[in-house]
């Protein structure tokens, strides 16, 4: 079976459809390529995976009026010749679209060559690619029941959120304690997440409050490469991104103090992590974060902070789930609740029923 992933934007349209691609790989005849677009970084976490690359042209989906929609046109019209030419030189089988304005040419591309298509929407609301492609694909993945009222009940399957098979196998093994010597064995452990470019906003609410943040407990903070300021404090570590020591941290967490990505949400729940989460807002985004954020609240599986009036409660609210183990350990259970460890052998059981 051949399968084509696309999608793209942020690397939370790409981890995704690798944890996928994990469980293919254990297929005969399994072969992978992706169509994405011109961007190193997400090239590159492809390659590395050993799945060939193709690079697209694409126009960004905007739900505004600009003169640069009707520019876009071409990039879009280009992008799908592209998609189309490659998906036919490869022989795609099915194709797993994981969203982003890139994904909207090669589901279109698919489409016309007969190629069934599956498309995953992983945050509590579709985004508009996700609403286009929906009209093309056979299936749209979806991760709760509710809030998909706009995509077909027949097309709509609830499978959460795939997490990478590394960090689900880890989440079933005993924290280790050596593998965090620096934090102390009575120091309550404060991890904040800004994702993987990091967060402003969390970086500044992080340094303006650091000195009681440092008080109450230990801070490892990913900051995010471009916002690094190797600041030497005690009881605080600062990186840019967090790899290898993820898994160690989670599970060693008191509190998490996070943006509301789906991704990032979805690894909280594999470790059953009491969280506080700050989406980002209706100004740089979507408002699919907001959705995420109070989607859990709703749930008491978070505490949450939207507006900027909330934000001037942060060092509180650390405070007040810092200090009440009660009120962590229920966001803990709750949260855990909503993890579902087996989404991407789901999937991939689905593009393989494509296939027969």
């Amino acid at each position: 079976m051949v399968v084509c992933y696309t999608g793209g934007g942020t690397l939370g349209h790409i981890y995704p459809a690798l944890a996928v691609h994990e469980e293919l790989v254990q297929h005969a005849g399994y072969r992978a390529f992706w169509i994405g677009r011109d961007e190193n970084s997400e090239r590159e976490v492809v390659q590395k995976q050993g799945i060939p690359f193709f690079a697209i042209r694409s126009g960004k989906l905007r739900r505004y009026r600009s003169i640069q929609n009707l520019l876009d046109i071409g990039n879009v019209l280009s992008g799908f010749w592209q998609a189309f030419f490659i998906l036919k030189r490869n022989r795609a089988d099915v194709l797993f679209s994981k969203g982003g304005f890139v994904s909207v040419p090669p589901v279109l591309a698919a489409f016309f060559l007969g190629i069934p298509v599956v498309s995953h929407e992983s945050d509590a609301s579709a985004g508009l690619a996700t609403r286009i492609n929906a009209h093309f694909s056979r299936y749209v993945c979806v991760p709760f029941a509710q809030g998909f009222e706009s995509i077909k009940a027949s097309k709509r399957v609830v499978t959460g959120n795939p997490i990478r098979s590394g960090l689900v196998e880890k989440a079933d093994t005993p924290y280790d304690e050596t593998e965090l010597p620096f934090i102390g064995r009575d120091d309550k452990l404060l991890l904040v997440l800004g994702g993987s470019s990091g967060s402003q906003q969390i970086n500044t609410l992080v340094r303006t409050h650091l000195e009681a943040l440092t008080q109450m407990a230990y801070v490892y903070h990913q900051c995010g490469s471009k916002d690094v300021q190797n600041l030497r404090i005690e009881r605080y570590t600062e990186v840019a991104f967090i790899t290898d020591l993820l898994p160690s941290l989670l599970k060693r967490a008191d509190l998490v103090v996070s943006r509301a990505g789906a991704n990032t949400i979805a690894e909280l729940a594999l470790f059953g992590c009491p969280s506080l989460l700050i989406p980002l807002g209706r100004e740089y985004s979507r408002g699919d974060q907001i959705d995420n954020a109070l989607h859990l609240a709703s749930l008491d599986a978070a505490r949450t902070l939207v507006s900027e009036t909330d934000l001037n409660r942060f060092v509180d609210e650390v405070k007040d789930l810092l200090d009440n183990r009660q009120k962590r350990t229920m966001l803990s259970e709750n949260s855990r609740k909503l993890a579902q460890k087996d989404c991407a052998h789901r999937i991939a059981e689905l593009l393989c029923s494509m296939k027969e």
